[in-house]
């Protein structure tokens, strides 16, 4: 099978990972990358409490599973739009959510993962190097049914749900900047410039 995915922006490049998948999860929440947070904290400053309630978002004591959630008025907003504070800020299950209804996480250091999305306007895009690392992909739910062996249902609309897989699933992540077209070598963009010397032949073969 194949479908079209988004991968990390230039600056937030997707690594190359061998791993494996034991689980996924059903309504995932989705923890924003401290980037993103001191942007929330921005616009928090801007607009107050009801941008992080329109959106979803909740301030996350810390990053165990049985966090509890705080206040807003509990956090030092300036200190952490100016990164000087760092807080766990995720949002709840929803059409909206970055993670969409499904999430393949698999075993790494870098906390990449596969999953879902509502922006399904990037797949029409020839560029697509468009997230914050993670993988998004095209149809989810194919993927799912391909993982599960049957059609993926949550069990509940609970939030995070997780449900093991019938076997563990060989995960690779690669980056390959040539490819061959009609029996001759093709060169294909390189956006993270991990293989200079592709730029060098593009030119001489397409």
């Amino acid at each position: 099978d194949a479908m079209k995915i988004v991968v990390g922006k230039v600056e937030y490049p997707t690594p190359m990972i061998a791993s494996y998948m034991y689980y996924m999860v059903y309504n995932p929440y989705w923890n924003a990358p401290d980037h993103l947070v001191r942007k929330i904290a921005q616009n928090y400053l801007t607009m107050g409490e009801k941008y992080l309630t329109s959106r979803g978002y909740q301030v996350m004591k810390d990053w165990t599973a049985s966090s509890e959630v705080l206040p807003p008025s509990a956090v030092d907003w300036k200190a952490v739009a100016s990164g000087k504070t760092q807080i766990r800020i995720r949002q709840k299950p929803s059409d909206d959510n970055s993670m969409g209804d499904l999430k393949f996480p698999f075993v790494n250091n870098l906390d990449i993962f596969l999953h879902d999305t509502p922006q399904r306007e990037y797949f029409n895009r020839a560029k697509r190097d468009l997230s914050n690392g993670c993988v998004r992909l095209e149809d989810a739910r194919r993927f799912a049914r391909w993982l599960l062996g049957a059609e993926p249902a949550p069990p509940s609309d609970g939030a995070e749900i997780q449900v093991q897989l019938p076997r563990g699933v060989p995960i690779f992540l690669t980056y390959t900047t040539a490819e061959v077209r009609d029996g001759r070598i093709a060169f294909r963009a390189d956006p993270y410039r991990l293989d200079p010397a592709a730029g060098t032949a593009k030119g001489a073969s397409r």
